[in-house]
């Protein structure tokens, strides 16, 4: 009884935390147009695509049979997601992915960057054997001419040409201001990853303490005033770019010392992001209790 009464609290605990975050999902959906049924649609292909390739049996083949079992989806429809073709990358994920890596490459590593650590203005094109923005390109990729990347960066206001012909990066991320699309892209790569490391935390491996949990932290308070939070959302922005790029550029020097290392050794991925959202409305204050704290504030340990 008691193993039952856990595993029904388990799940009421699930279902809200699900809740909070389908809500704000669900409201993105509505403002675009996406109704419940489409997105059923999705939700059976995706459970089939994640039974498929994550809830394998040792030393057995995965069979419609099983994950039919596993989802709830029936096993002729198994069979049909299973054999549709798996999605390739659109032309702007694509762009948005090549500039990501080119911002990344020219913040992490040393050749593209000044002595104080910032990036140097990179000559338009490659007449010598220093750097250049050509070169750049040519490093991350040969399938994309550097002068279109150029033009769209520009466009964009990503980077700037100077007097001397060189080009000055702007931005100290690619942040894609306008292209629904793009942003989109690195939506499902945040918001997938960081459920990605709640998902492993919440697993009973980690429970059970037989597997290291992943970083996940948050500072959180109400009570504060719109100027505080203004303050204090500078703050953080300032604090994280700075984190951020710390980390890329300790991430492509490791990079490039794993490079030549069999596959096994090196085909590792990390995800290491940072986030800051206040409600646009003030929360209601509740009735205050006879005896009032000193700090109301709720905070998270850090």
């Amino acid at each position: 009884m008691e193993n039952s009464h856990t595993l029904n609290g388990q799940q009421t605990a699930l279902f809200k935390a699900l809740k909070s975050i389908l809500k704000p999902l669900v409201a993105m959906l509505l403002r675009q147009g996406v109704t419940f049924t489409a997105l059923t649609d999705l939700l059976k292909i995706t459970y089939v695509e994640v039974a498929d390739s994550q809830f394998k049996l040792a030393g057995k083949a995965q069979t419609d049979s099983r994950i039919s079992v596993l989802t709830g989806v029936h096993r002729k429809e198994v069979k049909r997601i299973r054999e549709l073709a798996e999605e390739s990358m659109q032309p702007k994920e694509k762009k948005a992915s090549l500039s990501a890596q080119l911002m990344a490459t020219w913040l992490g590593q040393s050749a593209y960057l000044l002595a104080n650590g910032q990036p140097k203005p990179l000559l338009r094109l490659q007449n010598s054997e220093d750097v250049s923005f050509e070169s750049l390109v040519r490093c991350v990729t040969r399938d994309v001419h550097p002068r279109s990347i150029l033009d769209e960066w520009l466009h964009q206001g990503v980077a700037a040409l100077d007097a001397q012909d060189r080009v000055v990066l702007q931005q100290t991320g690619y942040v894609p201001d306008h292209d629904f699309e793009e942003k989109l892209f690195f939506t499902g790569k945040n918001i997938g990853d960081h459920l990605s490391a709640v998902a492993h935390n919440l697993a009973p491996a980690t429970l059970l303490g037989q597997t290291p949990a992943m970083f996940d932290r948050a500072v959180y308070y109400n009570d504060l005033s719109a100027e505080s939070v203004q303050a204090l959302e500078v703050f953080a922005k300032q604090e994280s770019t700075k984190l951020l790029t710390q980390v890329n550029k300790m991430a492509s020097q490791l990079q490039g010392q794993s490079q030549g290392q069999a596959p096994s050794q090196s085909g590792y991925a990390m995800h290491f992001g940072a986030y800051f959202y206040h409600d646009l409305t003030p929360i209601p204050t509740p009735i205050p209790a006879p005896i009032i704290a000193a700090d109301s504030a709720e905070s998270s340990p850090v």
